[in-house]
Formats: C-alpha cells, sequence, structure tokens
C-alpha cells in the first residue's frame, strides 16, 4: 500500500480532518477491492491465482479500515458507528472460510511430493473435503463483496465534515501527533504481546501479538513517505506479519485436522464394516483381502503425515520468530519506532513550533559518557528577521549529512523549519558563513519514550549546554538526577546562548582533552 499521507502540512491538520481524509481513502480502496472481487467470481470459483489474489486484497482492504477506525475511534466514532463496525467485523468473518481454505490447499499441493503412495490418498481426500469447505465459503465471500460496495457513497459522505470550534482552534490536536501516540501505543503492544509468548504452543499469544502487528503496520502505513526510513519500517512490520501469520496458518489448519481425523476414523470403520457384512461377496476373494482393500483406501495414514509435515513447518516458523523477535531480540525496532514517533510529533506540533528548555551546565555529566553522539559544524547566513542555518553532522560511522533550517522567534516556543539538503550546493553556500560558526558534539541521552535530552559540548568554547524538546509547552518534566549535578542555571530566555548569538562572540579555545572520534573541525573550507 502506498503512503495516503504524502505532504508535510498534512501533519499539522487537526486530527478530525486527517483521520477522515485517511478513512475515506481506505474506503475507496475496499470499495475497488470489493468491485475487483465480484468482477473475478469466476476465477475465484475456478481456484484462479487472480481470483484468490482478489480475495487477500479485499480481506487486507477491510483490515486497513478496521484498524483505522479502531486507532481513531474518538474522532470517528460519530460518523461510523458500532453498527458499520459490525459490518466490517462480519465481513472480515464471512471471508475468512474461503481464504483459509485457499491457503491450506495451496500448501497442501506444494507437500504432495514429500508424501508416500499411501499416504496420497489421505492427501486427496483431505484435499476434496477442504475444496468443498471453499465452494461454501467463496458464495459467502462474493456475497458480503456485492454488499459491501453500495454502502461506501453514504459513508464517505458522512465522513467529509465534521463539527470544529472556531475559538481555540489552536488547541486543536494536530494529525501527526496524533498519529505518533498511536504509533507508540500500537509498538508497544505488540512488543508487549511478543514478551507474553515462550513456545510454539502458545496459541491465543501468537494470535494476539499477529493482530498486535498488523494494527502497528496499518497506522504506519498513511504515513510511510513522511517517516524516515518509514519504508524498511513498514518491511520489517510485513516480515514479522509474514512469520506470525505463517504460525497462524499452522494452527488453524491443525484445529482443522481434529475434525477430518475423526470423520475419517469414521469413514475406514463403515467401509471395513460393509465389507465384512455385504451379501454379494466375490467368492474369488477372500474377507482378509476385501479387509485390506478396504483398508487401502483408509485417509488416515495420509493425515498423519500432513499433520507431521504441518508440525515442522510451525517449528521452522517458530525458530525464526524466537531468532528475530523474542526475548527482546525485536528491540532495536521498538527504539527505531519510538524515534520515528518522536519526530513526527516534533514536525507536528503546532505548525513546526519548537518547544523547548535549555540549561547551562558547569561541565559535561557522566551519563553523556555512553551516549551515542554526533559531530556538528554549524553556520548562519546574513540576515535580521530570520535565522537560517547551515548544519553538518558527521556520525560515529563516518557518514555525514547537511541539513538547513530557519529559525524565527526567541524563547520557550519558536517556529523551525528544517529539511535535508544538497551536500554540494551547501559547501557552496557554507562560505557565506565565515565568522558565525560554532563546532560541538552532540550527545543524546533518552529519557522516555518521547523524551530526550540533547547535551551539546562545544569544541570550540568552553560551554555545554543541555536542552530538552517538548511535545507541547504543556508537556510536564522533571530535570533528571545526572543533570542536577551539573546545573548552572536554565538559559532559555537568554538569547545570549543561542547558537545563532554564539557564533557572534568570541571563540575561547578548549584545553586539548579525549573526544571520541575526532574534535577536528570538519574541513568545510
Amino acid at each position: 500500500m502506498k503512503s495516503i499521507v504524502t505532504d508535510e502540512p498534512m501533519l499539522q491538520e487537526p486530527v478530525d480532518r486527517g483521520a477522515r481524509l485517511v478513512a475515506i481513502s481506505l474506503l475507496e480502496d475496499a470499495q475497488k477491492a470489493a468491485e475487483k472481487l465480484t468482477s473475478l467470481s469466476k476465477e475465484l470459483r475456478d481456484g484462479d491465482i487472480a481470483g484468490n489474489e482478489a480475495l487477500h486484497d479485499f480481506r487486507v482492504s477491510i483490515r486497513r479500515l478496521r484498524s483505522w477506525v479502531r486507532a481513531f475511534k474518538p474522532w470517528l466514532s460519530d460518523d461510523l458507528r458500532p453498527k458499520q463496525r459490525r459490518r466490517f467485523s462480519r465481513i472480515a468473518e464471512t471471508t475468512r472460510i474461503a481464504r483459509d481454505a485457499s491457503v491450506h490447499l495451496e500448501w497442501l499441493r506444494k507437500e504432495r511430493s514429500a508424501l508416500s503412495a499411501r499416504q496420497r490418498v489421505g492427501h486427496t481426500w483431505l484435499i476434496e473435503r477442504l475444496e468443498a469447505q471453499r465452494s461454501d465459503g467463496i458464495d459467502e465471500a462474493l456475497e458480503a463483496a456485492m454488499d459491501f460496495a453500495p454502502a461506501i457513497p453514504k459513508l464517505t459522505r458522512r465522513l467529509e465534515s465534521y463539527r470544529a470550534p472556531v475559538r481555540d482552534a489552536g488547541d486543536t490536536a494536530r494529525f501527526g501527533a496524533v498519529v505518533a501516540e498511536r504509533l507508540v501505543k500500537e509498538s508497544e503492544e505488540l512488543r508487549s504481546q511478543l514478551a507474553a509468548v515462550h513456545s510454539f504452543t502458545d496459541v491465543k499469544q501468537l494470535h494476539r501479538a499477529r493482530i498486535a502487528a498488523k494494527n502497528l503496520r496499518y497506522v504506519a502505513e498513511p504515513v510511510s513517505d513522511l517517516i524516515r526510513d518509514g519504508g524498511s519500517t513498514i518491511e520489517t512490520v510485513k516480515a514479522l506479519q509474514d512469520v506470525l501469520g505463517d504460525l497462524h496458518d499452522v494452527h488453524v489448519f491443525a484445529d482443522e485436522l481434529v475434525p477430518a481425523t475423526e470423520d475419517a476414523a469414521g469413514s475406514r470403520a463403515r467401509r471395513v464394516s460393509e465389507v465384512v457384512l455385504a451379501d454379494d461377496k466375490d467368492e474369488s476373494e477372500s474377507e482378509d483381502d476385501r479387509v485390506r482393500r478396504a483398508r487401502a483406501r483408509d485417509p488416515g495414514p495420509g493425515l498423519l503425515g500432513i499433520a507431521r509435515l504441518l508440525h515442522e513447518r510451525g517449528m521452522h516458523a517458530y525458530a525464526r520468530l524466537e531468532s528475530d523477535w523474542l526475548n527482546d531480540a525485536g528491540a532495536p525496532f521498538f527504539e527505531r519506532v519510538s524515534e520515528l514517533a518522536a519526530e513526527l510529533g516534533r514536525r507536528s506540533s503546532r505548525q513546526n513550533l519548537e518547544i523547548e528548555h535549555k540549561y547551562l551546565l558547569k561541565r559535561l555529566p557522566l551519563a553523556a559518557v555512553d551516549a551515542p553522539s554526533v559531530e556538528i559544524e554549524q553556520g548562519y547566513l546574513p540576515g535580521e528577521k530570520l535565522v537560517e542555518r547551515l548544519r553538518r553532522i558527521r556520525f560515529a560511522d563516518g557518514a555525514e549529512k547537511w541539513f538547513r533550517t530557519v529559525k524565527a522567534g526567541k524563547g520557550l516556543e519558536r517556529v523551525e523549519l528544517e529539511e535535508e539538503a544538497d551536500a554540494d550546493v551547501s559547501r557552496a553556500m557554507w562560505q557565506l558563513t565565515e565568522g558565525r560558526r560554532v563546532h560541538k558534539r552532540r550527545y543524546s541521552i533518552r529519557e522516555s519514550e518521547v523524551l530526550v535530552w540533547e547535551v551539546d559540548e562545544f569544541l570550540d568554547r568552553d560551554l555545554v549546554l543541555a536542552e530538552i524538546e517538548l511535545p507541547t509547552s504543556e508537556t510536564v518534566f522533571e530535570l533528571p538526577p545526572w543533570l542536577k549535578d551539573v546545573l548552572d542555571r536554565e538559559v532559555t530566555d537568554e538569547p545570549e546562548y543561542s547558537n545563532a548569538r554564539l557564533t557572534q562572540s568570541p571563540v575561547e579555545p578548549r584545553a586539548s582533552k579525549e573526544t571520541g572520534y575526532g574534535a577536528q573541525p570538519l574541513g568545510l573550507e
């Protein structure tokens, strides 16, 4: 699925509008999927790939819609009421039978060569059974699609307008900020559900983790183009979904094998009994031969062989899950989601309003020793009303990026607009910053899921500053103990400690000391 929200200003829209625009887009996608499914009804009944893919796409479109409506229920509930949400749930359930049977049949046909001649009797018997289930399920799925498509225009009209206050509109929650909150919540839910999984037999826990992975993905997808590394994040969740989905299919198929085996056992007993009690016995064939012939048609051995192959499939999938995600193996991914959500929240906050507190420190705090850091050299272009900055960031691995930033305002709240810049253009403009530059190392110390302290150790003067950027000006936070130990005072409202003002003050070279991966100027001349 392509990103629905593709422009930055959308993040600052009221959440009522943003959530509705995405919901309308998802409804349109679901309508197209429903119409495509009904147009391919023959292919679906014939078991063609196109028909099966259309059924899959329709189910996914409904899942995306359900996940979005659930995540943004406080803003959508007036227009998508419980009756309609239950309708979405019924569609998902009525299409499940045909989908499950199709998936099981596809796997069974691939595994035929792994079974002996005798076991293939059970293989054929089970395929016929699943084909019958699939046929019944297809009728229900097509009926659900035909009933759903005509209802879309009415739902869309209801979502196209909403009530909003004329006064205090600035206090309205922003779409991007709410999406960021949902990303954190869905990520935490997925992490919690994975932590509850301890074995292949934890069926309920694995199912809950699968649903949590879907919910995270379907909240992130509509804004993936605006999230740094959004595409790779979605691909990572999809890979997890595939593993959990494979485990789910194994468990569902295992449940299907239980009644199938019971039916097969009853069928075998009836055939043997009929052979023994038949009146028109062939005198040339002994009763033992007739019993053996009846048992040769027994699907039982084949079902047992299929059960063993199914178990192997499940154990292989669980091994992948355990290696990549369990026992907190997925921690780097969840940390990345938290960082992306924090970035999204910052970019969404009140039309790029930067809300931060800044503190003067007596020395570099001990907490910075083990914290990740980058080396920064930045210069300021000539200007009075607007402060335009060029920044070059060098990472620990040697990689570097350029950014161009415009700021306005002072104190706690300031407008900030930033974008990544072309390196060649930035180097050419760098000459204009002569005499207005600073050089520092920045340490990032995470305080919570959404709050990160940034400690700047200036390399061209004897100065250490710490700052924290807040989602809103009302956000409550406390100074951590490690900062209190080295705190001089808060300097948020002291303009002389802004980077732009510091570039105009005399540079006081620092004493030589250990500074990690290079404290020399970045050589931008």
